[in-house]
């Protein structure tokens, strides 16, 4: 019994030591979909969008939106920077709460052939948040260079041995 324990103990380990990179490889799919969408087809037309919502400097904050979801998902493809990157994500995902989709709802529906409500925002910054308290995992650019990811006694912030 305790060799079938020690082995179920050895997979949880494993698990939650790789349980951020699916997370962190569709969320980084998610904004370098969507962040190339502005910077690619036009980061003026996203600035006359958001000049139409009433979005404050809406010039500078198109390109502050593109940096965060097209760099901020590459960063996090490649795992580096990975919780800096979730910060941007997560702001983002708040302030297109706070400004954009709070008074449609919470869930997701049409209003002009085009999506409402904030229930995916919502789901988007949890993700990102996860990240952020995580970290990138182990298949990341973080892990490989220490970037980040160091406590005071040398160790990385999480391990399997400590998420037990």
């Amino acid at each position: 019994m305790a060799d079938c324990e020690n082995r179920i103990v050895g997979w949880r380990r494993v698990l939650l030591e790789w349980s951020d990179v699916p997370l962190r490889a569709v969320l980084a799919a998610t904004f370098i979909l969507h962040g190339s969408e502005k910077l690619f087809g036009g980061v003026n037309g996203f600035a006359g969008m958001l000049t139409k919502m009433g979005v404050p400097a809406p010039g500078v904050m198109a390109w502050v939106v593109v940096i965060a979801e097209f760099g901020g998902g590459i960063a996090l493809a490649l795992g580096l920077l990975t919780r800096l990157a979730a910060l941007g994500l997560m702001v983002n995902m708040a302030v297109a709460i706070a400004t954009i989709h709070i008074h449609q709802g919470f869930q997701m529906h049409a209003v002009n052939n085009q999506p409402a409500g904030w229930e995916w925002q919502a789901a988007l910054f949890c993700m990102a948040l996860c990240l952020f308290m995580r970290g990138a995992g182990p298949l990341s650019l973080d892990r490989l260079i220490g970037c980040c990811c160091k406590k005071p006694d040398g160790k990385p912030p999480i391990n399997a041995d400590e998420r037990k």
